[in-house]
């Protein structure tokens, strides 16, 4: 049965589970414009980067097209922290409760790289002839593949799996298919609305499996029914214009996730008569990745040629659901800090230039979990170049962006006595409880007594590092 589920579910992961919703313009930014002002962009948005920071924002800038290439590098380090002696799962032979901690398939290790990301940005905004109105499309698509995810478990269980660490907000996250459509309209010279959606595919499968012999679990008879849908998340905003050179937005993107649903039922010969386990049942809920409800809003002062731009993003990560699809209600709500600038020039390129907070919702690991993630200080800069060719307008626009993991420790906090691990338990935990009886004597073995964890993040780690990304889009107004 166990061999079947992993099959399954290995299928299901490797085909459907590229198309994750968090993508590339949540991390580095969408758009180069954008993308060297440090994402300051809820309010002076204008073109189908708008799509992503305020979706009203469309109004402000001519029907275009849009096409570019984004790339992130990374020079990054999660540091495993030694595992003293004493604490690995015993080898009892047949009779560990366990599996022993030397039968683990992989090492435990530090990881010192991320995949380097590569996307294309393809889109556009039209009017239909109809001054205030715009219709918007957007893809943001990896160059290299279509992307990957890894349902990693967040506590000792992983110990089984990759038995490593890995940053949860960043990396493989990022390498995703982005498809986001709306439309915006002007109410008024000084007021526009817009609302669009974020576009994506989920899968539902349901697996019939037939055992013959319960001895044999890789020869079975196995039948698939996998179910494809559209799952739309929303986002809706505002864009005011009170004063000639002041803008004031606020937009909300939904909660987004793209989700694999997987049931399983199992019929094993010879148990047929058992009410209890015929079939037995499965169930298994993968989140391939998680974007909160955000509230971000903005305001822009122009001034001649200068141009100044703040945003602050209020992020709800206490809801987040992890890779296995549990809400573990211990993420806090962020909220994250941008400034950026421009200065045109009459004859020459616009410089621009951004700074932004980004604060880890990730609440110190001292207990069962082992999320990963950093505090992050991103600096940005670029520039665009104004471009007429026969007779039709062209911008060039391109960005560098640094990122700056802020270092940090973690140790895990020793708990007197060690309750054992079980539903429930957020502190570190013991795998094997104390009273585990001996299968001869039916006594407490003393080989259970004490703490005993194969947990990858045990006792502690370190991460920190710096993430690159550079970004060209050529921009078409007609």
């Amino acid at each position: 049965m166990r061999s079947a589920l992993r099959l399954l579910i290995g299928v299901l992961v490797l085909s459907h589970a590229s198309p994750a919703l968090a993508n590339f313009g949540d991390v580095y930014g969408f758009g180069a414009r954008a993308s060297a002002m440090a994402g300051t962009h809820t309010a002076l948005a204008n073109d189908v980067s708008a799509l992503h920071y305020n979706i009203a924002g469309m109004t402000l800038g001519k029907p275009g097209f849009t096409i570019g290439f984004h790339s992130a590098m990374d020079d990054v380090t999660i540091a495993m922290k030694p595992r003293p002696q004493g604490y690995d799962l015993p080898d009892m032979a047949q009779d560990s409760p366990r599996i022993p901690s030397k039968y683990r398939l992989r090492s435990r290790g530090d990881v010192t790289d991320l995949p380097n990301l590569y996307q294309v940005l393809i889109g556009g905004t039209w009017s239909l002839g109809i001054a205030p109105l715009r219709l918007g499309f957007a893809a943001m698509l990896p160059a290299n593949g279509l992307g990957g995810q890894r349902a990693s478990y967040p506590d000792e269980r992983e110990q089984y799996h990759s038995n490593n660490l890995d940053f949860d907000l960043i990396g493989r996250r990022s390498n995703s298919m982005t498809l986001l459509a709306g439309a915006a309209f002007a109410l008024f010279d000084w007021l526009s609305v817009g609302a669009g959606m974020s576009i994506m595919p989920t899968a539902e499968t349901q697996s019939s499996v037939y055992l013959p012999d319960a001895s044999q679990q890789d020869v079975l008879d196995m039948a698939v029914t996998n179910d494809q849908r559209t799952q739309v998340g929303f986002n809706v905003g505002v864009l005011v214009q009170p004063h000639k050179n002041l803008r004031l937005g606020a937009s909300w993107r939904s909660e987004n996730y793209f989700q694999i649903k997987v049931t399983n039922g199992v019929q094993i010969k010879g148990f047929q008569g058992d009410a209890t386990s015929f079939p037995v049942q499965q169930a298994v809920d993968v989140i391939a990745n998680y974007t909160p409800d955000t509230l971000s809003f903005g305001a822009a002062w122009q001034q001649g040629t200068v141009t100044l731009a703040a945003d602050a993003v209020v992020a709800k990560w206490s809801g987040y659901r992890n890779r296995q699809g549990e809400r573990p209600r211990t993420f806090n709500d962020t909220v994250s800090v941008r400034l950026g600038g421009e200065i045109a020039r009459q004859s020459g390129p616009t410089f621009r230039a951004g700074l932004s907070w980004e604060p880890s919702p990730v609440p110190p690991q001292t207990g069962r979990t082992n999320y990963v993630d950093n505090d992050r200080a991103r600096l940005t800069v670029g520039a665009g170049h104004a471009i007429e060719l026969r007779g039709q307008s062209f911008e060039l626009n391109w960005a560098i962006g640094l990122q700056h993991l802020m270092p940090r420790d973690t140790d895990k906090a020793s708990q007197q006595p060690h309750p054992t691990c079980g539903p429930g338990v957020t502190v570190l935990c013991d795998e094997i409880d104390d009273t585990t009886p001996d299968p001869i004597s039916q006594k407490p073995d003393p080989a259970y007594e004490g703490l005993q964890t194969g947990s990858p993040g045990f006792p502690g780690w370190q991460s920190f590092g710096d993430l690159l990304s550079v970004g060209v889009d050529l921009k078409w107004r007609f």
